[in-house]
């Protein structure tokens, strides 16, 4: 079992050789797409650390994934939200999985149905890339507003929050769990002057390194 950990901008300038000198970080998923403020139309933009992030993970050698916050509630944003995500894949390699963020509060209208059949579309599209596709979402947001484990979401892998000491059963299958928001990782807890920063955390219960290198998922497909 892997400990991933997942970093943005929230995290601050963090100090990398001591992340991987700590010995607690076996992988890292890094935002590369933020979007606009929780409940508010999706208006998507770069991580400002994405690029530090990924650079400093390249350069030491950190197993690497990336994920973005969708917005999308209906087809036109998705596809815009794509392009922009797809653009940020571009020209750079992963050995961890590619993961859809959905969890916002404007996309709880849509209903189960129709939010189920958009993420699938998101899902299938990452995927379409030559990526590992990942599902990232919370229990009780996906048990309530997703058929989670259902026809069109059973072929994806997910990566489930949920901040407890005992590993979840919901009922459906996850290749993750991220456990805690609140880890204390050195090169991280202190990348902000004057402040504790935590950081969150996931156990992986696959060997998605191995998987994505055997499948030749690094990278996006040329063409794709």
């Amino acid at each position: 079992m892997a400990e991933i950990m997942d970093v943005s901008r929230y995290q601050g300038t963090i100090d990398w050789e001591k992340v991987k000198a700590s010995g607690k970080v076996d992988g890292v998923i890094i935002r590369a797409m933020g979007n606009s403020a929780t409940g508010r139309p999706s208006a998507p933009y770069t991580d400002p650390q994405f690029s530090r992030n990924y650079s400093e993970c390249k350069r030491l050698g950190i197993p690497c994934g990336v994920y973005g916050y969708f917005k999308a509630v209906n087809r036109e944003q998705a596809d815009r939200e794509l392009a922009y995500f797809k653009k940020l894949l571009t020209g750079r390699s992963f050995e961890l999985p590619v993961a859809v963020d959905i969890e916002d509060e404007v996309q709880k209208p849509l209903g189960k149905a129709a939010l189920t059949d958009l993420t699938a579309y998101m899902l299938s599209t990452v995927e379409s890339w030559g990526v590992y596709a990942l599902l990232y979402t919370g229990l009780w947001f996906g048990n309530t507003f997703l058929y989670m484990g259902g026809a069109a979401l059973k072929p994806y892998d997910v990566w489930l929050a949920a901040y407890r000491t005992k590993k979840p059963a919901p009922g459906w299958p996850f290749g993750m769990w991220q456990y805690t928001s609140k880890a204390h990782i050195p090169g991280v807890v202190d990348a902000i002057p004057g402040k504790v920063t935590n950081v969150d955390m996931s156990h992986a219960y696959k060997d998605y390194a191995g998987i994505i290198s055997k499948k030749g998922l690094t990278r996006l497909r040329e063409g794709k």
